[in-house]
């Protein structure tokens, strides 16, 4: 069988090999005529179309998928942030219905304390609650740290 490719093509990549430049030899196309290599658009005797079709129809399949994960990422983030504003609005109506009850109940007991008790805001209740806890452990000879710990206070 005769060698399909010329005799420059053989001779330079050697050449090249032997002097220590294999980084001169050409690598933007493959050696011999096109009709040897393996790709369709390139065939001289080939309808190339379809060939061109299929390819670049996988080039924008590959494209559009690229370009559709961080509009779906970012869908996911959308989705996650309004599920945790759902969730907080709903707790933030079930606090407030639930401080405007214990009002209404310290209201109709009428005691000065408790009507204190259901005016007070977040910050004051928790300092209440803290000087309650530190108030016991000190009386039981503990350390009131833990005591507020276990409770979840601190």
């Amino acid at each position: 069988m005769a060698n399909p490719y010329s005799i420059a093509e053989t001779m330079l990549p050697q050449s090249n090999g032997m002097r220590g430049l294999d980084g001169m030899n050409r690598t933007s196309a493959p050696p011999g005529p096109n009709a040897y290599d393996q790709g369709g658009s390139s065939k001289p005797s080939v309808n190339s179309q379809p060939y061109n079709n299929e390819r670049l129809a996988q080039q924008n399949m590959m494209v559009r998928q690229a370009d559709a994960l961080p509009q779906a990422q970012s869908a996911n983030v959308q989705a996650f942030r309004k599920q945790n504003l759902v969730q907080a609005n709903d707790e933030y109506k079930d606090v407030t219905f639930r401080e405007a009850r214990k009002a209404e109940v310290m209201d109709v007991l009428g005691s000065p304390a408790t009507q204190y008790m259901a005016q007070m805001d977040d910050i004051e209740s928790k300092a209440v609650r803290n000087s309650i806890a530190t108030g016991k452990a000190m009386s039981v000879g503990a350390n009131p740290d833990l005591i507020q710990n276990q409770m979840g206070i601190a």
